[in-house]
């Protein structure tokens, strides 16, 4: 059973165990086409590390009625270039999907889903990551040991899920980045990470009972030798945190790095 989930009367696009499914409806005549044989990853590498990096960060599955269905989306405006320029090509590579890039305005998200159970079983069977609400969870084991992995890795969360703040301290930039997640086992994970990459951060619990809300565990990396070490070693992708670095150079007393060092290619990793 193919299920409509983006509410457009005249095309829809899924993915089953086939491969992807169009289905055109023309005067109660539906029309299908296959194509695209779902690629299951056989071992780690970085662009796989990247991806779950981003499931992580802007991702959730789940199983509907027995068929599992994975879901990313970010900001509508903010995120939008990130999806075009980097994230499609990656499902491409990684599981040899064509990834339907959407606006769902109602939700000021953009970003996709997909309905596959070989996509979700892997996910969740092989590389352990969670169903449902992302509240307790951890990275699989071979990132946290690799450290070109855990720096691929690092790039996807951080594309998604982190921020680049920049106040004016006496008349200059001042950069700090932050992360922040509601499960403390991931962000033991992160900082161990980050201790074997050579970064100095600070780590800090917002308690929010007061809300009704859990803790919030956040990530603080802050100084501009801190940041141009993030920014040449871990190359952010998305183009609202490059625009945000490049004002930082440009006004701000952040040492110089070459520009081509961060637009990162697929072939590059």
């Amino acid at each position: 059973m193919i299920r409509d989930e983006w509410s457009r009367p005249d095309f829809h696009d899924h993915w089953t165990s086939m491969g992807r499914v169009y289905i055109l409806y023309f005067h109660k005549i539906m029309i299908i086409t296959m194509k695209n044989k779902f690629k299951t990853p056989t071992s780690m590498n970085c662009l796989l590390s990247e991806e779950i990096g981003l499931h992580l960060g802007d991702g959730s599955m789940n199983y509907y009625n027995n068929k599992g269905l994975f879901q990313l989306r970010g900001h509508i405006n903010d995120d939008k270039d990130h999806y075009i320029l980097r994230i499609k090509e990656i499902y491409k590579h990684v599981f040899n999907i064509d990834v339907s890039l959407r606006e769902m305005p109602s939700s000021g998200v953009y970003g996709f889903q997909i309905w596959s159970n070989e996509l979700v079983n892997y996910k969740h069977k092989i590389l352990g990551l969670p169903l449902g609400k992302k509240v307790d969870f951890t990275i699989p084991k071979d990132i946290i040991e690799n450290g070109g992995f855990a720096k691929s890795f690092l790039r996807g969360y951080f594309d998604t899920d982190g921020c680049l703040y920049l106040e004016k301290k006496n008349g200059k930039l001042y950069p700090r980045i932050e992360m922040a997640s509601i499960s403390e086992k991931f962000f033991e994970e992160i900082r161990l990470i980050l201790t074997n990459l050579g970064f100095k951060y600070s780590y800090y619990t917002e308690n929010r009972k007061k809300y009704g809300w859990k803790e919030l565990h956040k990530i603080i990396i802050r100084g501009n030798n801190m940041t141009s070490k993030w920014f040449s070693e871990i190359k952010p992708a998305n183009p609202k945190h490059l625009r945000k670095f490049k004002k930082l150079k440009e006004n701000g007393p952040a040492r110089t790095l070459k520009s081509k060092g961060f637009v990162v290619s697929l072939l590059d990793i």
